[in-house]
């Protein structure tokens, strides 16, 4: 199971690179502790435009179990222009596709993420920022 991880909005790859576990950082974030948000982006974009995007890694998974990844563009597009019920129909589709016991995630949870990662990528563009995600899974 993940322990620790979050979506968050940086400048560039190299700025990136500074985030993880037992970093502080002041960019805009939304935890994602509990999840395998890899999983969860390809499910999201899978469900809100019908395609299917490589995960660009900024920091690759090694055997420390950490990585940094960029989320890809088409799902920030989706998540930002998305309604609110667009985004509840795919957080349920989301959770009830929990894979493993230990990669469950309840509807209203589900939902609440998804909002808020989505209201990340709404900011975004106004903010000259891109949005990554880091996640830590010993």
């Amino acid at each position: 199971m993940v322990l620790i991880g979050e979506f968050f909005l940086a400048k560039d790859d190299e700025t990136a690179l500074r985030v993880g576990p037992r970093r502080s950082h002041d960019f805009p974030a939304v935890p994602c502790d509990g999840i395998y948000p890899d999983d969860a982006v390809w499910r999201w974009e899978a469900h809100l435009t019908g395609a299917e995007s490589a995960l660009r890694h900024v920091v690759p998974m090694a055997n420390d179990g950490f990585t940094v990844f960029a989320v890809p563009e088409p799902l920030c597009r989706a998540m930002a222009t998305a309604g609110a019920e667009q985004l509840r129909a795919t957080a349920r589709v989301w959770a009830a596709a929990a894979s493993e016991p230990d990669d469950e995630i309840s509807p209203d949870n589900a939902a609440d993420l998804l909002e808020r990662v989505s209201a990340l990528a709404g900011s975004r563009a106004e903010k000259h920022l891109e949005l990554y995600c880091w996640y830590f899974a010993p």
